[in-house]
């Protein structure tokens, strides 16, 4: 008796010495790597603006040689094709008039002139930033818009210049920067070598994020100012805190607690052969049980066909949050007599009242394939565009940050548009639900492409989901919600919608750290 006592009483010294030393260990060794962080980032701020401002210099040289519309008539053929030549980021060079008639006589290509009303206004309100007279010109006199796609689906910028003529400011001089471009080649030159991603209003510009990353491993969040715009740079960190010094610690400990414990396993040798025994036999049990249970949760879910349409209300709940908050937008354009606003408010509720419809039609084709008439190849770029553009406001107004790892370059996907745009928004919403009582109130969204299939996975900071019920989430009518605010269709309609679509949706969850929902969807068609 006296030998039991002796052994679990070292055994949990040996444990607590352990425990004690990884902890300080640990601790020790993400100082450490928070110490590489910050350097890195300040190389990587630097590196960005460096390059943004060099570029900036070599062209604002060649624009502050036009003192005359002469200047400009004559040189700018020659000089913009000498900067594409020495600039290999450029995409693009165009001027943007302010004065309607000028004697500028340049490539119709080269400018943005529109004689269409809506589209001029359009234009003069995507550059409201820009001052349209001299005396407000700032000292550097350069400026840049916001991260736009290009037309071959690339992420650029525009670095604008002012052009001044006897103190009169007639046009800007925008020239597109391919930010990938710019970025991939410090990457390749090894300026940078840490994974890091650039995103501005919560869109992400630039990522170097390797697909075998979790996007919850984040370490730092900074501010990169240029020319009057606010990017914001996000540090992953890349290793595993690690000391073998650990390891042959944790060793000795081992042996140690073997020794001692040698005559506790010679007394009880055989009752632990019957307990490994008894043990194995209960697995083969409670594998068997597992196996029969997904086998009559899936019957049960195909016999709950006829019970989905009483929880249409759910599933169109969405864009009627949409409609109403557009609704309100219309009556306060029309009061403050903004009418060229009501036409955007008015399309916006078009495209949800048919959306609606849509969800609607789907709601009956639960649990069956659905016929292919819809489906064709989309941009995918289009469909996060649109789903992010739906829940960013609810995101706002409940206090949730959503972090974006979507690159802008993704390959097309073959699908139903509307059903995989709707499974996201659940995801998302769920997501977002799930954060509403964490102190970080956090939604991750990641996007990839593997060997024929597009990975995305959203997680969260919530509460997480209880191992028992992992199972019963995708259930029809089976929900973790306040009575009243969720029937518990949700999952289970996108379940269908994936698994219409030839893919694969799967969770994982650990409480009091969040979840993980991964959706697995092939790119072509799979007959």
């Amino acid at each position: 008796m006296k030998s039991n006592i002796y052994s679990v009483f070292v055994f949990l010294i040996g444990v607590s010495l352990s425990y004690l030393i990884s902890v300080q260990l640990t601790l020790d060794e993400k100082k450490r790597q928070q110490q590489t962080i910050q350097i890195e980032s300040q190389n990587i701020r630097y590196n960005i603006q460096g390059n943004i401002e060099n570029n900036a210099n070599q062209i604002s040289l060649i624009v502050n040689r036009w003192q005359t519309i002469n200047d400009i008539n004559q040189h700018w053929q020659a000089d913009t094709d000498t900067l594409k030549k020495l600039n290999p980021f450029i995409v693009s060079i165009k001027y943007f008039p302010l004065i309607e008639k000028t004697k500028l006589r340049l490539p119709s290509q080269s400018s943005f002139e529109n004689e269409n009303l809506i589209h001029r206004k359009r234009q003069l309100r995507d550059r409201q930033h820009l001052p349209m007279k001299a005396e407000k010109l700032t000292a550097d006199s350069i400026y840049t818009s916001k991260g736009y796609y290009t037309d071959d689906h690339k992420m650029a910028f525009d670095l604008q210049f002012p052009i001044v003529i006897n103190q009169i400011l007639i046009a800007y001089v925008e020239v597109a920067i391919d930010i990938d471009k710019l970025l991939q080649h410090e990457i390749a030159n090894y300026q940078i070598v840490k994974p890091f991603s650039l995103s501005e209003d919560g869109i992400t510009l630039f990522t170097s994020l390797p697909k075998t990353m979790h996007i919850n491993d984040v370490t730092e969040q900074f501010s990169v100012p240029i020319y009057g715009r606010e990017w914001t740079l996000m540090i992953w960190s890349d290793a595993t805190p690690r000391d073998k010094g650990l390891i042959l610690i944790l060793t000795l400990l081992l042996s140690f607690l073997a020794a001692a414990s040698v005559k506790f396993y010679s007394i009880h040798l055989n009752m632990r052969q019957k307990i490994i025994d008894s043990n194995n036999r209960l697995k083969q049990i409670s594998n068997e049980y597992r196996s029969s249970e997904a086998k009559l949760i899936q019957s049960n879910k195909l016999t709950s066909l006829g019970e989905i349409a009483t929880g249409i209300a759910h599933e169109i709940n969405q864009p009627l949050q949409v409609i109403c908050i557009h609704t309100d937008m219309c009556q306060d354009n029309l009061s403050s007599k903004n009418y060229h606003l009501v036409e955007r408010n008015v399309a916006t509720i078009v495209t949800q009242i048919e959306r609606i419809e849509k969800i609607v039609k789907q709601v009956g084709s639960f649990g069956r394939d659905s016929e292919l008439d819809n489906y064709q190849i989309e941009k995918t770029a289009d469909i996060f565009d649109s789903v992010i553009a739906i829940v960013i406001n609810q995101y706002r107004q409940d206090e949730v940050e959503l972090r974006q790892v979507i690159p802008p370059s993704l390959a097309d996907l073959y699908c139903n548009k509307t059903q995989i745009e709707q499974v996201l928004v659940n995801l998302l919403i769920n997501a977002k639900d799930s954060v509403e009582t964490s102190e970080e109130k956090v939604v991750f969204i990641k996007a990839h492409v593997q060997e024929h299939y597009l990975y995305i996975q959203i997680s969260d900071t919530g509460t997480g989901i209880e191992e028992t019920k992992i199972n019963e989430i995708f259930t029809p009518f089976y929900t973790t919600k306040p009575l009243g605010k969720g029937t518990g269709l949700g999952l289970s309609i996108s379940y269908s919608i994936i698994h219409q679509h030839k893919g694969e949706i799967t969770v994982s969850s650990e409480i009091g750290k969040g979840s993980v929902f991964t959706v697995k969807l092939p790119l072509e068609a799979i007959v």
